[in-house]
């Protein structure tokens, strides 16, 4: 009988489908920092001069990013916007705010990304007077 109880669990344990589960991972490949100069100017008065000061709101801290995710599949390009994060020379970081993909890419709202597919997308983060140090990405 002995011989019969340890054959049940081992047919078992081969007959069942071995699931692995490892976490996706998205590598950024390369950036090319890009800033967007802000259109307005404000001011304000300075009461001691009562000269009137013209400010400038920080850029719009963008990039172009080229990066590539372990396994390859269709990824809705639109739910992508908030999958960056930028660290910058302060110290700060800054959740990406939107992600724009090459049209031609695009098929039916769906971006292809995998590991020999890599894919470039312009990144828009925060308004920030320091530059992007670094780039990572996240697939959820």
């Amino acid at each position: 009988m002995k011989p019969v109880l340890f054959a049940f669990p081992l047919a078992f344990a081969i007959l069942m489908p071995t699931v692995v589960s490892a976490k996706e991972t998205c590598t950024v490949e390369q950036f090319q920092a890009v800033d967007i100069q802000p259109d307005t100017k404000g001011g304000v008065i300075d009461k001691e001069s009562g000269q009137f000061l013209i400010t400038e709101k920080p850029p719009m801290r963008c990039a172009t990013v080229t990066f590539t995710t372990s396994t390859t599949r269709n990824r809705i390009a639109n739910q992508m916007n908030g999958n960056f994060k930028a660290s910058f020379y302060d110290n700060q970081t800054g959740n990406s705010s939107s992600a724009s993909f090459n049209e031609d890419e695009l098929k039916a709202g769906y971006i292809r990304i995998g590991p020999n597919n890599p894919t470039e997308a312009f990144v828009c983060f925060v308004t920030s007077e320091t530059p992007i140090k670094d780039i990572t990405c996240d697939v959820k």
